[in-house]
Formats: C-alpha cells, sequence, structure tokens
C-alpha cells in the first residue's frame, strides 16, 4: 500500500466516524427534544401555578394559558415590546360571581444578578399585593446566589403578601444597604437584584393599565 492509498483510506475512516457520530448526535436529540420541551412547558405550568394566590390556586391549568394579555410598556420589566403576562380570574363558587378573585402574572428580568440575567415570575393579586413570586432562570453561583430558587430556600416567599406600600421605598433594599430583606451570606449580589426587580414589578403594576382593577396604593 502507498503513502497517498493508506492516506484516503484514513481520510475515508474518519470521514466515516464523523459522519456515524453527527448522525447519532442528530437522532438523540430527535428522540429528546420532545421530551425536553414537555418537561419546560411542565415547568411552566407549576410555576404559573405557584404565584396564583390561594383563591385561583384551584385554577386549571388550561384556563391559566388561555388567560394572555399582551403587557404594556414591557420595556419597563426588561422585557421584548411583544411580551405577554397573564391575567386569571375566578370566584369562590362557580354559581356565584360576587365574591371575585384576580390576579395579574408576568415576566420581569433583571440584569443585575452577579453572572447576568434572573427571570422572575411575578403574580399581583387584585389588592395589589404579591402572591408569588418564583424565579425562572438563572446563572448565579451554586451554594451562593442559588438560593433565590425556592427548591433551596423559603427566601424567595418573604415577598407574598406584600404590596408596595407595605414598607417604606428605602425597605426596599437587603439589609446590608439599610432595607428589610436578608442578603445570603458571601452573596449580596444576587438577592439585591432580586428585590429591586420586585420592587420595580410592584410600581409597574401601579403605573400601568392593566386588565386587573386596582386600587393605587400610593392614594
Amino acid at each position: 500500500m502507498t503513502l497517498f492509498q493508506a492516506m484516503q483510506r484514513g481520510a475515508l475512516a474518519l470521514g466515516t466516524f464523523a459522519l456515524v457520530t453527527a448522525g447519532s448526535v442528530a437522532l438523540t436529540r430527535a428522540l429528546t427534544a420532545e421530551r425536553i420541551a414537555t418537561h419546560q412547558l411542565a415547568y411552566q405550568h407549576r410555576q404559573l401555578q405557584e404565584v396564583l394566590p390561594q383563591t385561583l390556586a384551584n385554577t386549571p391549568v388550561a384556563r391559566v394559558l388561555e388567560s394572555t394579555f399582551t403587557l404594556p410598556n414591557p420595556e419597563a420589566l426588561g422585557l421584548k415590546s411583544d411580551s405577554q403576562g397573564w391575567w386569571v380570574s375566578g370566584s369562590d363558587n362557580d354559581n356565584d360571581n360576587s365574591n371575585k378573585h384576580s390576579a395579574v402574572i408576568f415576566p420581569v428580568v433583571t440584569r443585575q444578578g452577579y453572572n447576568g440575567e434572573i427571570r422572575l415570575l411575578i403574580g399581583i393579586d387584585e389588592q395589589q399585593r404579591i402572591s408569588g413570586v418564583r424565579v425562572t432562570q438563572h446563572q448565579e453561583t451554586p451554594g451562593l446566589g442559588d438560593d433565590i430558587e425556592r427548591s433551596r430556600s423559603d427566601w424567595i416567599t418573604h415577598f407574598d403578601g406584600l404590596g408596595l406600600n407595605s414598607l417604606p421605598p428605602e425597605g426596599w433594599a437587603v439589609t446590608k444597604d439599610g432595607g428589610q430583606f436578608d442578603a445570603f451570606t458571601g452573596a449580596t449580589i444576587t438577592p439585591r437584584a432580586v428585590v429591586n426587580a420586585v420592587h420595580k414589578a410592584l410600581e409597574y403594576a401601579a403605573d400601568t393599565p392593566l386588565p386587573i382593577t386596582f386600587e393605587d396604593p400610593r392614594s
């Protein structure tokens, strides 16, 4: 066998290996893509339900998903121009609409995290109080900043029930900055970013026309 033939055979073997590897990767991705999408959708559904107030906690997922609306001035929440929120309503008794409850849910993005963007989902009820906050995406340091996740700690639940006037403006900060919210040991930037984002969301709800009817908490 000549050197040229050996090189041809080697190149053919390498090319065949590359094609087989690429095909295997593509096949694996195709087989798992639907499963991954299903898991991501289920996670989103669970997050939406977790930020609803207790009065609407049993709202079927399908009804929540159908209640989308286009957010006015989404840039104020760090979002793109075509971003959507959810407006959910219901009553204590399906046959009696006299005691109705409503809530809006919308995403918020802050870019003040230690490692970049932190994405949140925030629910606000008809009394303009926070019904729930959940972190949907972040890149914060494991073991430090990831305590913003509900699965890691209950820190994120400390916003529940708070309205814009529940604290003075300076209270919407971490304790290191003179505010009311604890920071994490060795990690102040992450909770600071979340507190600022939640406060901004309440201000947005107070200043922006949304499907739900609010009383201005500052009046």
